[in-house]
């Protein structure tokens, strides 16, 4: 197979790994917060720039991220963790919709 018809699950394995060695390093649940907070917002800009025309493949490789950062994170409350992914995304989404945050798009 090539790395054309495999490329969602190689850049899922490769974040999963990238956000479990992020999740390591850092050093406290606030920096662990903070970093999942603005993963989810760049993942929420993501899910924006691709509406409409967004594949599965896209969110299997944000997830591969989030699992490995949960998977790595030894401070902070897992679910803590998903909840503030999750908003960052929603938030982010919510403020390039309104047109708040500007994007090379419009």
């Amino acid at each position: 197979m090539s790395y054309q018809k495999k490329w969602a699950e190689v850049l899922f394995f490769t974040l999963l790994v990238i956000g479990f060695i992020i999740s390591l390093f850092s050093g406290s649940a606030v920096i662990s917060y903070l970093i999942i907070f603005i993963t989810g917002m760049m993942a929420g800009r993501l899910i924006f720039e691709r509406k409409g025309k967004l594949k599965f493949a896209y969110y299997l490789i944000i997830i591969g991220f989030l699992i490995g950062y949960i998977l790595g994170a030894f401070y902070g409350n897992r679910n803590i963790t998903i909840i503030l992914f999750i908003l960052g995304a929603l938030l982010s989404y919510y403020l390039h919709d309104r047109k708040i945050i500007k994007t090379t798009q419009y």
